[in-house]
């Protein structure tokens, strides 16, 4: 497979024995490596694991991730993401996915699952070289359909009886769950925090800590997913996603949408 790099943030490629050293890999925002022949091991974050054909390793940018040990013959199939990208991917996704990927990065397939995924992936790179307007909107359709389909190859139930959450990282998730609740009506901190029964400034140090971002930061990502939702799939005028976001008006929310975009909602409409 030849590597391919899409202008909106994706990159697809393999890795062999020759690509690869003890060095930590240096990761974008989301990555997924599949193990499509071979053997090789992989440490992430300090933790080894040993991973042959039907691997699966989901990680990013605040993982520690290397490789070693590799068999002669292997094969890793390597799927970039960068955040943007990736923050349009997550939309429909379930936030219990992201906690268990967070603590459980490692799937190893049977051979129904590797079928499934080779299916996935033919269909992916058969699509990415569309030489076709609406590519970048398929592919984060492709990406969504396949952290779809991890959620229903792993068992919530155990993870809910075996996780061992800090009351800061239960907090998170907390505070991650009222953003996709609420970011269509509230966009301030101090709304959260009240939610969440803490300060403003408590929530920003833990949400620095272990989401790595500002809560202003991940609101204002939320509510931009939402507005780009509405302008892609909806024939809703801007006056219009104005009222359902919680704006003053269509002018304010311009402005804002051009502050964290660099494009204003009818440029984004026409991409």
């Amino acid at each position: 497979m030849q590597t391919i790099k899409c202008s909106y943030g994706v990159e697809v490629g393999q890795l062999t024995s020759d690509d690869l050293s003890n060095y930590p890999l240096v990761l974008p925002y989301l990555a997924v490596f599949y193990v499509e022949k071979g053997e090789v091991d992989f440490n992430i974050d300090f933790k080894n694991f040993s991973l042959y054909e039907g691997g699966v390793v989901v990680g990013g940018e605040d993982n520690i991730v290397s490789l070693s040990n590799p068999s002669d013959d292997v094969v890793i199939a390597y799927y970039f993401v960068e955040r943007d990208f990736a923050s349009n991917i997550a939309y429909v996704l379930p936030n219990e996915l992201f906690g268990y990927l967070h603590y459980n990065p490692v799937m190893y397939l049977d051979s129904e699952k590797k079928r499934a995924f080779a299916i996935w992936r033919d269909l992916f790179l058969y699509c990415i070289q569309l030489p076709n307007l609406k590519a970048e909107k398929i592919i984060c359709n492709q990406f969504q359909s396949l952290f779809l389909i991890m959620t229903e190859w792993v068992c919530f139930n155990e993870f809910v009886i075996e996780k061992n959450y800090s009351c800061q990282e239960e907090l998170c998730w907390k505070f991650w769950d009222l953003i996709t609740q609420y970011s269509k009506e509230y966009r301030e901190v101090s709304f959260y925090a009240d939610k969440l029964s803490i300060t403003p400034y408590y929530l920003s140090q833990i949400s620095k800590e272990f989401l790595h971002y500002s809560p202003k930061e991940l609101i204002n990502r939320q509510v931009v997913l939402n507005i780009k939702h509405y302008l892609a799939n909806t024939d809703l005028s801007v006056s219009q996603i104005a009222d359902e976001m919680n704006f003053v008006d269509p002018s304010y929310l311009g402005r804002f949408f051009k502050r964290e975009t660099n494009l204003n909602p009818l440029e984004f409409r026409k991409k």
